[in-house]
């Protein structure tokens, strides 16, 4: 390669990530403007009652019991009455307090959903984080006080940026891909490679575009690294195994290629959920996608593991109120049958715009959102009723299981 190719190179290499830490520091400097530090979101006292579904008379009761016995509940201190302000950590001690088991009460190992595709662009990792932010705070669920891992394997580690934009780009030295390949002990992954989130209880163990390169010499790498290991295996076996009585959800996120990263979810999944967008071009890539997956699994099992996922189910992603969407709806009912969820993500301005300043609806505050307060509000109701309705499904098919076992 000829020297001034290189030097444009090494140029724009350098611009490219000042810009990139650029961005970062303009998000935080935008954060701290606006006041906003971790998770906005705060519950009053008669909150519990309107969207917890708590009886008035059993949240004082409750909440004047903690109080005398010494247990610390977050106020407004800039407010004379000092009302509640009750943290998602103060929602936890609340049900604790009064008896109420949560999931992990149930389940002592985590369930780990694949949300993939092989076609870009059908709202893949927006549904990914969205749902793994709507699960952990949808006010019917907190009483579960979830665990959430969202393990990010694209190389454009989109994921990342929405959940954790300080480490959006990336260090090779801390991604899930490098935590695999040293096969870790489990603390020492906690501790230097995941990453918390803005809401608290959902981390993320990151992603780089160095993966990318990983992912397209694994099998070698494997052999040097985890001499031994089925290569389509080491993310089960040197991550998810390690993890999963830490957490009662890992959501995995891969690129929309069939690499090693993709099959190695396959392998570790519990459960496949497939996002549709109803475009005709979307769709029929899609129908493609799901019409290979039985390859994709014989690829796999050829190669010596066991793919064990339960199901996989399609979720309707970008629908819009026209004829053509709707009709795409009803076709992929008849591909899927039960095996779709009822709840959709709409075709929403807000599940984009959020991305601007590294958010999720879930995250961002109505007061710093910039775009229309009423489509904010009702992208957070469609993931809401898409997180629940996903962790219904799961409930069910859990259920089937162990009355099987």
């Amino acid at each position: 390669m000829k020297s001034d190719t290189k030097r444009q190179m090494q140029r724009q290499k350098r611009r490219a990530e000042k810009m990139l830490k650029d961005m970062g520091k303009s998000i935080d400097k935008q954060k701290k403007e606006q006041g906003i530090a971790g998770y906005y979101k705060t519950y009053s006292r008669g909150e519990l009652t309107s969207e917890l579904g708590i009886s008035k008379k059993t949240a004082e009761s409750t909440l004047n019991a903690m109080q005398d016995k010494g247990i610390q509940l977050h106020r407004d201190e800039t407010k004379a009455t000092r009302p509640y302000k009750l943290t998602l950590e103060n929602i936890a001690d609340f049900y604790r307090f009064r008896g109420e088991p949560s999931y992990r009460d149930k389940y002592k190992k985590a369930w780990v959903v694949f949300i993939g595709q092989l076609k870009g662009g059908v709202t893949k990792t927006v549904s990914t984080v969205s749902i793994s932010h709507g699960m952990r705070t949808h006010p019917r669920l907190l009483k579960e006080n979830l665990r959430i891992l969202v393990v990010d394997l694209d190389p454009q580690a989109s994921a990342t940026m929405f959940l954790s934009h300080k480490h959006a780009i990336g260090l090779v030295e801390n991604t899930a891909v490098q935590a695999i390949l040293q096969d870790l002990p489990a603390e020492e992954i906690k501790k230097h490679f995941i990453l918390e989130t803005a809401v608290p209880g959902v981390d993320v163990l990151p992603a780089s575009i160095d993966d990318g390169f990983a992912a397209a010499s694994w099998d070698d790498l494997c052999a040097e690294h985890l001499p031994g290991m089925n290569p389509n295996e080491a993310l089960r076996d040197c991550l998810i195994k390690k993890l999963e009585s830490d957490y009662d959800f890992i959501f995995l996120d891969t690129g929309p290629h069939l690499d090693a990263l993709l099959k190695q979810c396959v392998v570790a999944a519990d459960m496949m959920v497939t996002p549709i967008a109803p475009a005709q071009v979307d769709f029929h890539s899609s129908l493609r996608y799901v019409s290979r997956i039985p390859d994709i699994v014989e690829m796999v099992e050829e190669g010596g593991s066991e793919v064990r996922y339960h199901t996989n189910i399609a979720m309707m992603t970008k629908l819009a109120k026209k004829r053509d969407h709707i009709e795409a709806y009803n076709d992929a009912k008849e591909v899927f049958g039960g095996d779709i969820l009822d709840a959709v993500l709409p075709r929403s301005d807000a599940l984009e715009r959020c991305g601007e300043t590294f958010d999720t609806v879930i995250t961002i505050s109505p007061s710093s959102y910039d775009g229309a307060k009423d489509s904010l509000k009702r992208a957070r109701e469609a993931v809401y009723d898409v997180s629940r309705a996903l962790f219904e499904r799961i409930e069910f098919i859990r259920s089937d299981l162990e009355e099987v076992d």
